[in-house]
């Protein structure tokens, strides 16, 4: 009897070898072979899933998207100050910084490919913590002066900056707790009334 396999599951799992691969081998260095290797499968069973390295990276990409707004949103619907939420997610994001420079040539490439195809991601992430600038601008422990779409701009480009500079130069900031806690407070005192 034919085993019957769930190809959402498969496909996820194929994306999480993927994620390791490129992360260790880089972008140019991996193929799909690699990866097939990594999942513990033969090339062309990983081809009835994805048949070429491009339908690949668009799925792992779409995930690490999703992963991101995911954060946004569960931030910004968690109990505490507008202040400490925008806190924790700088810091959470802080923290994922090493994984995402690992799988940065691979964003890098496709930002430079297709920007247009990131506005609507931008936009929603903006719009989360927009959202909690303006709730601490009511309660006035946000400088209320502010433009909360701008103020969220710099926020998330402070992180994507220090990501790219990551990439650039993996040993300035090979101290993530000194980083996280640098970007927290400089966050704070960005918003401090």
């Amino acid at each position: 009897m034919p085993r019957i396999v769930d190809s959402t599951a498969q496909r996820r799992e194929i994306r999480g070898a993927a994620r390791r691969v490129f992360a260790r081998r880089g972008v140019a260095g991996t193929g799909l072979a690699h990866v097939a290797e990594a999942a513990g499968m033969g090339r062309s069973s990983l081809y009835h899933y994805y048949p070429d390295r491009a339908s690949l990276v668009r799925d792992l990409v779409r995930d690490l998207l999703a992963e991101e707004k995911a954060l946004f949103a569960a931030v910004a619907r968690e109990p505490g100050r507008p202040l400490e939420r925008i806190e924790r997610l700088v810091a959470l994001l802080a923290g994922v910084l090493e994984e995402w420079a690992a799988l940065g040539p691979l964003l890098l490439d496709l930002w430079s490919r297709n920007a247009r195809r990131f506005r609507p991601f931008f936009r929603s992430l903006r719009g989360e913590l927009a959202g909690m600038i303006r709730a601490g601008q009511s309660s006035g422990e946000i400088d209320g002066t502010l433009d909360p779409q701008l103020a969220a701009a710099s926020l998330i480009g402070a992180v994507d900056g220090i990501l790219l500079q990551r990439l650039v130069d993996p040993d300035a900031f090979a101290d993530t707790d000194a980083v996280r806690d640098t970007l927290v407070r400089a966050a704070r005192k960005q918003l401090a009334p």
